[in-house]
């Protein structure tokens, strides 16, 4: 049993509902602000990792002999303790500093630990993350006499523990983006190939008749912000005359909040991914194909505002049923091992799986090699995986161009009966994340919280 210590709840809004009652909680430190904007405003979005489990979120006030998690939600966590991101600018507040006193007691005297969850990312030791600010971050903490041991700091990457030589703050990685896609797909049964449902129904159907329909491109490539991983992906698909083979989008320079490059005569060209490509001739003919290329974005589909984010809440099962695989281009593609790996499963991963969809999937090394140690199966032979193992970024880059040619160079009838020869796969992949898997992942993390409070007793 877990108990989930909150300084307020909102009179209105959608309540969290646990086996215990349902209730609407204002995130823990709401209130501060640093860098124009409040960080760990977050609509409790822990929350969705206690509904319908044996949780008790009660007021901190009205918890007074019993051990619980005081949870503080973040957007960004170098915002959160009041550094920059890309700089040590420090203005001189944290979010430690709107800990009401009730709790910042507890903390103190071992009847409460801090959760620091910044479950929605995943960063290495240069990203926004603990690792790249340990030691700011426990200054702060010592300033305020909060015990690192009472401390709990989670975020997405798998690899939080391995990868880290943190010893006196409690890590915890979580693979978020699991429960909030299963959760909503199971709530907008559209989205779903299986159950009762009318909507999940006619998918099903749908995606079992689509055996006898060719199918009109090869694969589907979704990117919003561009990315360096992500604008070679796209050169190289159009420099391979793969581009109208594909369900493509792509923004335009200045479409996006994200930018690699400052200039717009440098968007595509190898300033944007220097990191990639080193071959001087190589880099040569990827430059000529964007001098061209430009010309044709935005690559545009059913979504033409690239500022907003989509992700879970937008699922296009027809782009599914109208392409053959997935190159999906994950959140990280570049980090270093030295600089410690970062791997984390976003929808981006999750929508073709949920989808019947193979993929060819640009991350970090070994990302593969986790999501077979998670229970999934992934297309070796019929993909040559070896990619996966590649240290560096721009090698692995290329074996997986090649295996993006080699698909793509089928003809539309070839690989219509490669995709159904895999079928069994997909179909696996499909009712493994939906079965245990995702369960699996959210009974994790709460055992994980459990283990923490006990260590109380």
């Amino acid at each position: 049993m877990i108990y989930i210590g909150m300084d307020k709840f909102a009179k209105e809004g959608p309540p969290t509902v646990t086996k215990n009652g349902a209730v609407t909680p204002i995130d823990n430190c709401s209130n501060y602000k640093s860098f124009g904007y409040n960080p760990c405003r977050t609509g409790f979005m822990i929350g969705e990792y206690f509904e319908n489990e044996d949780v008790h979120i009660k007021l901190v006030d009205n918890l007074t002999d019993t051990k619980y998690i005081y949870p503080v939600g973040i957007r960004d966590f170098g915002h959160s303790i009041g550094f920059g991101r890309s700089s040590r600018e420090d203005v001189g507040s944290s979010f430690l500093d709107k800990i009401p006193s009730k709790p910042l007691k507890d903390i103190r005297e071992n009847r409460a630990k801090l959760l620091v969850y910044y479950g929605n990312e995943e960063e290495d030791k240069n990203g926004d993350s603990l690792f790249r600010l340990y030691e700011e971050f426990k200054n702060k903490l010592i300033e305020k006499r909060i015990p690192t041991e009472n401390v709990i700091y989670c975020d997405a990457n798998i690899l939080l523990k391995t990868e880290s030589d943190i010893s006196d703050i409690n890590l915890i990685a979580v693979n978020y983006c699991t429960n909030s896609v299963s959760r909503y797909n199971t709530q907008h049964k559209q989205n779903l190939y299986h159950g009762k449902d009318t909507d999940s129904i006619e998918n099903r159907t749908l995606w079992e008749n689509s055996k006898d329909k060719i199918r009109s491109k090869h694969f589907l490539c979704y990117n919003r912000l561009p990315k360096s991983h992500r604008a070679v992906t796209v050169l190289s698909l159009y420099k391979n005359n793969n581009l109208d083979k594909g369900i493509v989008s792509f923004p335009d320079f200045d479409m996006s909040p994200y930018n690699t490059v400052q200039k717009k005569e440098d968007y595509m060209k190898h300033k944007h991914y220097k990191y990639l490509l080193k071959d001087d001739e190589l880099i040569s003919s990827y430059e000529n194909a964007a001098d061209s290329l430009l010309k044709k974005l935005p690559l545009v589909l059913d979504k033409d505002n690239f500022m907003v984010c989509h992700s879970i809440i937008n699922n296009n099962i027809s782009h599914y049923l109208d392409s053959y695989f997935t190159i999906c281009t994950e959140s990280h593609f570049t980090s270093r091992m030295e600089n410690g790996n970062a791997i984390g499963f976003t929808e981006k991963t999750w929508k073709p799986i949920t989808n019947f969809h193979p993929f060819i999937l640009l991350a970090n090394k070994g990302s593969l090699k986790y999501l077979k140690e998670y229970g999934f199966k992934t297309f070796s032979p019929f993909i040559d995986e070896s990619y996966d193992d590649i240290d560096d970024a721009g090698e692995r880059f290329l074996a997986i161009e090649k295996e993006i040619n080699k698909l793509c160079n089928k003809s539309v009838e070839e690989i219509h009966e490669w995709y159904w020869s895999i079928k069994d796969i997909l179909k696996h992949n499909y009712y493994h994340f939906y079965g245990t898997f995702q369960k699996d992942q959210r009974k994790d993390f709460l055992n994980q919280l459990e283990e923490q409070i006990n260590e109380f007793t």
